[in-house]
């Protein structure tokens, strides 16, 4: 059962589109998951819809219809090569655990797991985002991340598996939200690994030993 969800400040702003591709990305991915907040953003576009279709148009001036017109007639109209989608590249053990939807943006190249400790491992998602990391994390059966702070907002869609940390046990689907000044230290269930999907608006802030050596984990939008 999912118990975390999107504020209703956030699916607004994803009905209306005002959110970067990053949250975005996390949004439509608890979607597949969740139908609550299918119904809930449903509702949404419904409305803005109504409200769109209230509004009356502006009076266009028919000497500016006619100039428009004749300028479109003027110009030479421009071909594109349309390219071909490259063969994507997903590998086979993730296929099976990813939502169908991040197959597109996972499997455009192969994805470069890199070890921030025995138990967790990260792999960057490049979607020509800059202002937000999107990421990967996979956290081993058993295994637990480093106590850490936020810099700033950090979104989390548990993808398989599922984890625990001082503020309770989240499941596949849940949607955590976590911002400055929330200390946590998320822990993997002993038997099963627990995979997540994580977008990041600044560095995290390590807040146990290691700290004192690295007190920033990297922050890479891309």
């Amino acid at each position: 059962m999912i118990n975390n969800h999107p504020t209703a400040d956030m699916l607004t702003e994803y009905s209306t589109g005002a959110l970067s591709l990053a949250p975005v990305i996390s949004i439509t991915t608890h979607l597949q998951f969740c139908d609550r907040c299918r119904e809930s953003v449903a509702s949404l576009n419904a409305l803005g819809g109504a409200l769109l279709g209230e509004c009356e148009a502006a009076p266009i001036s028919q000497q500016l219809l006619a100039d428009t017109l004749d300028r479109l007639d003027a110009e030479p109209a421009n071909v594109f090569e349309v390219e071909e989608p490259e063969q994507p590249f997903l590998d086979p053990k993730l296929e099976d655990q990813l939502p169908a939807y991040l197959h597109k943006f996972v499997g455009r190249k192969p994805l470069h797991w890199q070890s921030l400790s025995s138990s967790v491992s990260v792999a960057p998602i490049s979607v020509g985002e800059s202002n937000y990391e999107l990421a990967l994390h996979r956290l081993n059966a058993g295994g637990r991340t480093p106590a850490h702070d936020h810099k700033g907002m950090e979104l989390t869609v548990v993808l398989k598996g599922s984890f625990s940390d001082e503020n309770g046990m989240y499941h596949e689907g849940d949607f955590l939200i976590r911002q400055p000044g929330d200390v946590h230290r998320p822990a993997a269930t002993q038997n099963q690994a627990c995979i997540c999907l994580s977008v990041l608006e600044a560095p995290i802030k390590l807040t146990g030993l290691k700290s004192v050596l690295n007190p920033f984990m990297k922050f890479n939008p891309s």
